[in-house]
């Protein structure tokens, strides 16, 4: 499985009453770092969208383990877990730097949507290129 990483720092505005970064904005890194893995693949959003689909989060599991807090670095992963007709997994983390301590991990299920919003087969191009990424071809 081949898995895609970006390098973030916490931000004040990140952080809730109790000095640690608030557990809502965890899903916007997790969401940052499969919109960067897709564009790196050639698969950058605005391009899905323009051609009338969407790849909507269905759901997700989260695990957090430790806390960030303010200016504390960390890596954040994603990589594709499994793809089927209508949906790819990816599987994601997030690692504290530079200890590379596990801060939180999660899996999540997208789904290909039509125009309409409706559930739609993946395109066979666009699915052999998530099975390519995920082999690490």
């Amino acid at each position: 499985m081949l898995e895609f990483a970006v390098e973030l720092a916490v931000r004040d505005s990140e952080l809730d009453q109790y000095g640690v970064v608030n557990n809502a904005v965890y899903l916007n890194y997790f969401q940052h770092a499969r919109h960067e893995m897709l564009a790196a693949l050639g698969l950058p959003a605005q391009e899905v969208a323009q051609a009338g689909r969407a790849l909507a989060v269905s759901e997700m599991t989260i695990r957090y383990r430790l806390p960030l807090r303010s200016r504390d670095r960390f890596r954040v992963s994603a990589a594709i877990s499994q793809v089927t007709g209508a949906r790819i997994m990816f599987a994601q983390a997030i690692h504290r730097l530079p200890d590379d301590k596990l801060v939180a991990d999660v899996s999540v299920v997208a789904v290909m949507l039509d125009e309409r919003g409706r559930p739609q087969r993946i395109p066979l191009p666009l699915k052999e290129r998530f099975v390519q990424a995920m082999q690490g071809e």
